[in-house]
């Protein structure tokens, strides 16, 4: 299996408990040797309607930078270790665009931030995660934020953005030796049976029996295909196959296997420089409670 990269790394953080989170993740983390994270803080100018005094504005800049700059310096000592370099950075602006902005500006591999209650950062090629995940809406089991990596949940489609995803997990030495679970969806949903139409026909209920048993083949042959290529490269995996909406059994297989994080490609294919999700990518992104990694092609450096 070819190795994918993992050198450069945008932290987002803007001082709340979730963006601890993920400080302390990636503190906890084995990052490769040589590699480098950027903590960056994005600050968003005061509203240009406020009725304030320009010499007003002029302060407020300088305390915010004071302030931020105090809050670079803690984080990068305590992520200081030997043979990774930790940078920081700040910007000024609209949080997402900035942080996607500088993830492109350094070729990163990753982005890392935490959520506050919303969808995350948009995804980066070839990978971000969301260090924490906002709360589901109504999901079974309590929310899993934790600032370390013990277990995983890889979903596999079969495409090739699903592929990518495994590739990444087998490549990152951040991933070698937790325990890992496939999942593998088949999009199938339970048909309307209103005694009318072709599902109640003996002829129409054997081709869709016939047709989720196929599926069942196919879909469990990816996972354990994955599965064995995962515990090959050092990344003990089993395979889990799955019926019905692919996000919510992706979220359900993550809770019941308490994983700490989901790592799926997306299907994105809209939106500047890919940054914009898939459905079903988004859909885990907005609703797991536990930290979630898209995988995107990378841009060509």
């Amino acid at each position: 299996m070819d190795v994918l990269k993992l050198d450069r790394v945008v932290l987002a953080t803007d001082g709340s408990p979730q963006a601890e989170t993920a400080v302390d993740l990636v503190k906890s983390a084995s990052w490769p040797d040589g590699s480098t994270i950027e903590v960056l803080t994005v600050y968003e100018p005061l509203g240009v309607g406020m009725d304030l005094p320009p010499d007003a504005f002029i302060a407020y800049d300088r305390d915010a930078r004071a302030e931020i700059d105090e809050e670079l310096a803690k984080t990068r000592r305590r992520l200081e270790r030997e043979r990774v370099t930790i940078d920081t950075a700040m910007r000024r602006g609209r949080p997402a665009t900035e942080i996607v902005a500088e993830a492109e500006r350094l070729r990163a591999d990753l982005i890392i931030t935490g959520s506050r209650g919303r969808s995350p950062v948009p995804t980066m090629p070839p990978a971000s995660v969301a260090a924490q995940g906002p709360d589901p809406a109504e999901r079974p089991g309590p929310p899993r934020r934790v600032p370390r990596l013990r277990a995983v949940v890889v979903a596999d489609d079969g495409s090739t953005e699903a592929a990518r995803a495994v590739k990444l997990v087998a490549s990152w030495p951040i991933f070698h030796g937790l325990a890992t679970r496939v999942v593998s969806v088949a999009p199938v949903y339970t048909p309307v049976t209103t005694g009318y139409g072709p599902i109640r026909h003996p002829d129409a209920k054997q081709s869709y029996a016939e047709g989720i048993d196929t599926l069942r083949g196919i879909h469990g042959f990816i996972a354990e295909d994955a599965a064995v290529r995962l515990t090959d490269a050092g990344v003990p995996a089993r395979s889990d196959t799955r019926f019905g909406d692919p996000a919510n059994e992706i979220i359900m297989a993550a809770l019941e296997h308490e994983a700490d994080l989901i790592v799926m490609g997306s299907h994105g294919r809209t939106g500047v420089e890919r940054v914009m999700l898939g459905s079903v990518a988004r859909n885990v992104l907005t609703h797991a409670p536990v930290s979630v990694l898209i995988v995107h092609a990378p841009i060509d450096r």
